[in-house]
C-alpha cells in the first residue's frame, strides 16, 4: 500500500496539542495506524516542539527549573492518544481505533441507506464541533452531490478509492479540506469506497434539493 496523500503538518501540529475535535482526532488517528511516514512526521514534530519549549523555559526560568520543562513535555507525551494496538482483533478494512466504537469489525457495521449506492454510519457519540463523525460506503460510480465545507474535512479512506477535483484517494490515504474547497468526488471502479469523515461544521451543498435534504440526513 503506497500512501500519497497525508494531513498538513497544522493538523498533526493540533492533533498532537490536542488542539482538534474528537471526530478529526479519531480520523487523524486511524491514518496514522496506516500511514508509517506519518508516524515519522508526528514524532519528528512532537521532538521539535520539546526542544522550542524547553528553549523558550529555559530563558525564563533558573536552571532547578528544568526538571519542571521535562515533566511538562513528558506529561504530554503520555496523555496525547495513540493508535491501538494489540489489545483488539484487526479487520482488515478498519483500523483498530474503530472495533472497540463499533463493537466489531466491518461486517458488524449497521449501514444506513443515504440514497440508492450510498450508505452511511455515524457515530453519534464523538464530539466533532457542529459538524458529524461517519463512516460513508458508496457504489462504483456513484457520485456524491457537489458541496463546499463550512469549516473543516478530514477524509480517510478505507477501502477503494475515490476521485475529484484534488486527485484520486485510496487506501490510506487522508483529504485535509477547509472552507475554500468545492469538490464533487465519484467513487472508482472496483470494491465500493468506504471512507472514516470527520467534520466540524455542516456541509455547504451546491443544489437546493440537496440543501433540503440536509437536515433529514444531518450531513
Amino acid at each position: 500500500m503506497t500512501i500519497r496523500q497525508h494531513p498538513d503538518d497544522s493538523t498533526l501540529i493540533a492533533y498532537t496539542a490536542g488542539a482538534v475535535t474528537e471526530g478529526f482526532s479519531l480520523v487523524v488517528a486511524a491514518h496514522l495506524e496506516l500511514c508509517p511516514s506519518c508516524r515519522k512526521r508526528l514524532s519528528d514534530l512532537q521532538a521539535l516542539g520539546g526542544a522550542l519549549l524547553m528553549a523558550e523555559s529555559a530563558q525564563q526560568q533558573p536552571a532547578g527549573g528544568l526538571n519542571d520543562i521535562w515533566a511538562r513535555i513528558d506529561l504530554a507525551e503520555e496523555t496525547q492518544p495513540e493508535p491501538a494496538v494489540g489489545t483488539i482483533a484487526s479487520d482488515p478494512v478498519l483500523p483498530r481505533v474503530l472495533l472497540p466504537l463499533l463493537g466489531g469489525g466491518f461486517d458488524s457495521i449497521a449501514w444506513r441507506r443515504l440514497a440508492p449506492g450510498i450508505g452511511q454510519h455515524v457515530f453519534k457519540d464523538i464530539e466533532s464541533g457542529e459538524g458529524s463523525v461517519r463512516l460513508l460506503s458508496i457504489e462504483p460510480g456513484i457520485t456524491i452531490p457537489q458541496h463546499s465545507h463550512g469549516g473543516g474535512e478530514l477524509t480517510l479512506v478505507l477501502q477503494g478509492a475515490y476521485l475529484d477535483e484534488i486527485g484520486t484517494f485510496r487506501r490510506g490515504d487522508m483529504a485535509d479540506l477547509d472552507d475554500s474547497v468545492t469538490h464533487q468526488p465519484v467513487a472508482d471502479q472496483g470494491p465500493s469506497c468506504v471512507c472514516l469523515i470527520a467534520t466540524d461544521r455542516p456541509l455547504r451543498f451546491s443544489s437546493a434539493f440537496n440543501r433540503i435534504l440536509q437536515p433529514i440526513f444531518g450531513i
